[in-house]
């Protein structure tokens, strides 16, 4: 790819983005505790699907990067605790959640949350590849 497509690409994407920042802050209401229940399925689906020993939560643009380890998750009860913790003791915490749900490549958990008036798209996602343990 040249140059000249690249930075293109780069544009149309980072133009991509800050439209779905403003449709999500003036356009996509704060989920319920209601919907927060059927949220959770997704992020408890997803975790039964990847079988992984740690995940990151990460929002780049905020410099945001948490690591979650869960040493036992062989416990049928494991995955709704992990998405409990999530939404509960770690997305609340940051912002108002306006949306959960698996990016369109369904290799990811891609959750909204406006934070101090503005948009940011957090990603949750397996990192067992991303850590060694010696």
């Amino acid at each position: 790819m040249n140059k000249e497509k690249k930075q293109e690409l780069e544009a149309s994407l980072g133009n991509l983005y800050e439209m779905n920042k403003i449709i999500v802050k003036d356009h996509e209401p704060e989920l319920t505790e209601g919907n927060l229940n059927s949220k959770k399925q997704i992020i408890i689906d997803y975790i039964q699907k990847c079988k992984n020993n740690y995940y990151m939560l990460l929002c780049n643009e905020r410099k945001d990067y948490t690591v979650f380890r869960w040493s036992d998750l062989k416990s049928s009860l494991a995955p709704m605790c992990i998405a409990n913790i999530l939404v509960d003791e770690c997305l609340k915490n940051r912002g108002s959640i306006h949306g959960i749900d698996l990016t369109q490549e369904k290799d990811a958990v891609e959750i909204w949350l406006v934070i101090d008036d503005d948009a940011y798209v957090y990603y949750f996602f397996p990192y067992d590849a991303a850590v060694i343990e010696v």
